[in-house]
């Protein structure tokens, strides 16, 4: 249900005017994840584990370390989901529709709380197999992650203005408290 909202969100928003590929991205965020992504982490770490791709050293440390990303990853994620959930907030929803700055939660100690716990995911699947070669679509997903954080950010300044810019000034750190 949730592939199928997610693409008829990628279909009304072409409708509406010409987004670019990152908004396309934005938007269909959790459908990629859900399709696309995970798929790519979990598909791809069974067949490096299968074809005996090169392995990250210091066995089992990775893997356990995948293990702790992989929960804690989850966690943040789900932490900042229900909380923009008690405001009627959907995430990747497009600016004319928000209506509500969340600053509660999680939001209050990093702007884009969902997207750490992302991070924290996908470096937890390619450390959880500890199959070298999938650290690269975990830095790809992380890069294009911080892209979409950074536009949604644009977004939000235009539809909040003094708001945002005052929530920005409160809470300086997108994504790891008094780091970046």
């Amino acid at each position: 249900m949730q592939l199928v909202a997610g693409a008829w969100n990628i279909v009304k928003e072409r409708r509406m005017n010409k987004d670019s590929l990152l908004d396309r991205y934005r938007l269909a965020k959790s459908t990629v994840g859900i399709a696309i992504e995970f798929p790519i982490l979990i598909g791809g770490g069974i067949a490096g584990i299968v074809l005996s791709w090169p392995r990250l050293p210091f066995y089992p440390l990775p893997n356990i370390l995948g293990v702790v990303l992989l929960v804690v990853g989850y966690v943040i994620h789900g932490y900042a989901h229900k909380e923009m959930k008690k405001y009627g907030v959907q995430a990747h929803q497009h600016s004319v529709q928000v209506r509500t700055l969340v600053t509660s939660g999680p939001y209050s100690k990093v702007r884009h709380p969902g997207y750490l716990g992302l991070v924290l995911i996908y470096f937890g699947f390619a450390l959880g197999f500890a199959v070298v070669w999938m650290l690269i679509p975990a830095v790809i997903f992380t890069i294009l992650t911080y892209l979409t954080a950074i536009k949604e950010e644009e977004l939000l300044k235009e539809r909040f203005e003094k708001e945002y810019q005052e929530y920005a000034r409160q809470v300086p750190w997108r994504f790891i408290p008094r780091i970046v």
